[in-house]
């Protein structure tokens, strides 16, 4: 069976056609799987970052709120007429320096909120960490006329302000990017 040119060349198109057809719908998986990947690593990075953030200010909280028992624990000791143990005493010294070392993680938090561009989580972070600034000013052992009742009301405060960062820092969450 002889073939004409005509058959030839029909078959060269079919084949041409069928390789760019496989070309075009390959480039084109690939490019969507591409483009999938990328935005799932994107997303895990801001989950992630967000989930850091997280962590480093409830270590912080952590910290903050052994140190308000301390000072508490001695407000009490000292209005039952009692001298705060040395042990105590030394415990705060070692909360106070834990304070200070929490503080840098804080800063990395407030960063990375900056960096996903959460202004309104990175302003309640703001807030909270200034009542920590003030807690630590205003609130220590030695100071007169501290009582128990300014220290609940400072503690209440404490988780309100957290209550309301980690709220707005959840809508983040739940938002995505």
């Amino acid at each position: 069976m002889p073939t004409t040119v005509i058959e030839v060349i029909d078959t060269a198109i079919k084949i041409g056609l069928g390789g760019l057809i496989g070309f075009i719908g390959s480039y084109t998986v690939t490019k969507l799987n591409h483009n999938h990947d990328s935005n799932k690593d994107k997303s895990k990075r801001h989950f992630d970052a967000l989930e850091q953030v997280a962590s480093h200010i409830e270590e912080f909280s952590h910290v903050a709120l052994k140190y308000w028992a301390l000072v508490v624990e001695c407000v009490r000791v000292e209005n039952e007429g009692k001298k705060w143990p040395k042990e105590r005493s030394d415990q705060l010294d070692i909360v106070k320096a834990e304070y200070f070392s929490e503080a840098k993680s804080v800063t990395v938090a407030e960063s990375k909120l900056l960096l996903l561009g959460l202004n309104t989580a990175s302003g309640k972070l703001g807030a909270y960490t200034e009542f920590l600034k003030v807690l630590r000013k205003k609130y220590y052992v030695g100071k007169s006329g501290l009582t128990e009742k300014e220290m609940d009301e400072a503690r209440e405060e404490l988780l309100r302000l957290r209550q309301e960062f980690f709220s707005e820092l959840s809508v983040s969450y739940k938002n995505g990017l």
